[in-house]
């Protein structure tokens, strides 16, 4: 059938919050320390992984909620306390 349209129903708070993390990830760059990010941000990540390197390095990813409608996050990862990186995830989808 043409011209017919499917509504998806998004939380409100969910998108906003998604809209906000995305304007404050834009303002980290490479290099800033894990206190900086989470001054950058406003607050503590969403969800938070960390692990030691053969090294002894910490690794961590911090991530944040930044596309409700194209279901991603954006994860920031920190190697010895600096960010080396910052990437946008899809949401891993249950089977």
């Amino acid at each position: 059938m043409l011209g017919t349209a499917c509504t998806v129903f998004v939380p409100l708070h969910a998108f906003r919050l998604a809209e906000q993390n995305q304007q404050h990830v834009d303002r980290i760059r490479i290099g800033q320390t894990l206190s900086e990010v989470e001054h950058v941000m406003g607050r503590p990540p969403e969800r938070r992984s960390t692990r030691l390197r053969f090294d002894g390095l910490s690794i961590e990813e911090w991530s944040y909620l930044t596309d409700y409608m194209r279901k991603s996050d954006t994860t920031i990862t920190f190697v010895g306390g600096k960010v080396i990186e910052i990437r946008v995830v899809p949401w891993q989808e249950k089977d």
